[in-house]
């Protein structure tokens, strides 16, 4: 039985959903994905994790039989290289499906030393150009919505409720002469990463004089910017927010880490991410003003930074239980292990449906689709 709440939000969805399978043989949707191999071509790729983040072959098949089961078009392309070829000699254009979507799925910047900032916003710009809709966000939400300390700012200025920011670049050091006070306790990210690349259990610390020490050796490690971060202690919360084009948040839902699930200054690693039941969610079963909270602020975030489709905002709930925003995720996993699917899961949709109610929210986000 669900909570009256959750009975809109499946009926909504689910009349998204409708309206896709209604159409679903007009439909071509091209996946846009990073391969293992390209680690081959760049072994710099390896300090990142690049061939353990690429989604696996399995996930790719579900993806495609979501999508295959109901009577659509999907081809599944290796790297960007594929479709702007394709793109370019008219391929695409000319085939018969009237409602075309491309989801963007390539990761951060593949070059020789291994990373630069800005590629995730590459399928989108080149998709605008051919007036073809892209999932999930606008190049200009996929640039910001990968650079952590840039986003904060933003947040911060607007007075929304986040922490405390500051930005150390590789042979450069602080960004305007900016540095976290001593006594200030911070945990180290990665500017650009996601899947919690370069977080490890030293990256929370009391500020010292030794914190430019440690916050160099991480970007020395990475080879790219750190975001140093004012650490929140407290439960860590997902709430994805879908724009279809009305905006709705899904049911928040808690962070478990297997190695300490009831430890508030758990953070969670690389190696929690790729570890079998290393992280899993469940619903979180705050009071009713806080889940409000939680969602009216994820919305809200997902405006202000022009976010599109689908995407994740991600909280932790400090001591006076305010919900303060910790990350943001402009292209959240699909997988069934992911947090955006163990939110639909409380709407009662299975994976398949949850994949395509993402497909749909951008197709009507971009006025192709009547919901």
């Amino acid at each position: 039985m669900f909570a009256p709440e959750d009975e809109s939000l499946n009926k909504s969805l689910t009349s998204l959903e409708g309206a896709l399978l209604e159409r679903s043989r007009d439909l071509a949707l091209f996946l846009v994905y990073d391969r293992p191999g390209r680690v081959e071509e760049r072994p710099g790729l390896e300090r990142l994790f690049f061939a353990q983040r690429c989604v696996s072959d399995q996930q790719l098949s579900q993806m495609t039989e979501a999508f295959r089961s109901i009577g659509a078009y999907v081809e599944l392309m290796d790297g960007e290289q594929p479709l702007l070829r394709a793109l370019a000699e008219g391929q695409i254009q000319e085939m018969p499906q009237e409602l075309k979507v491309i989801y963007n799925g390539i990761e951060g910047g593949i070059t020789t030393g291994g990373f630069r900032p800005g590629r995730k916003a590459l399928l989108p710009a080149v998709a605008d150009s051919y007036d073809i809709p892209c999932a999930n966000s606008s190049a200009y939400a996929c640039a910001i919505g990968r650079h952590k300390y840039h986003y904060f700012t933003i947040l911060r200025a607007l007075g929304i409720s986040a922490p405390a920011v500051w930005h150390y670049l590789p042979l450069k050091g602080w960004a305007s002469g900016r540095r976290p006070a001593p006594g200030t306790r911070v945990i180290v990210k990665s500017t650009y990463e996601s899947w919690s690349v370069g977080v490890t259990e030293r990256s929370i610390f009391t500020v010292d004089e030794s914190c430019e020490d440690r916050v160099a050796s991480v970007a020395d490690e990475l080879r790219q910017a750190v975001t140093v971060q004012e650490f929140v202690s407290g439960p860590e919360i997902c709430v994805p927010v879908l724009a279809c084009p009305e905006h709705v948040a899904t049911p928040p839902v808690e962070v478990i880490l297997d190695k300490a699930p009831d430890d508030p200054d758990a953070v969670m690693t690389v190696e929690d991410n790729f570890r079998k039941g290393g992280v899993t969610y469940k619903r979180f079963m705050g009071a009713p003003e806080t889940v409000s909270i939680l969602c009216d602020l994820a919305v809200e975030v997902f405006k202000v930074l022009e976010l599109g489709s689908f995407g994740r905002i991600d909280f932790r709930i400090d001591r006076s239980g305010t919900p303060r925003v910790t990350d943001i995720g402009v292209s959240p996993g699909l997988s069934r292990e992911s947090s955006a699917f163990a939110s639909m899961t409380q709407l009662g949709f299975d994976h398949a449906s949850f994949l395509r109610v993402v497909v749909a929210a951008s197709l009507a986000l971009h006025g192709s689709l009547a919901t």
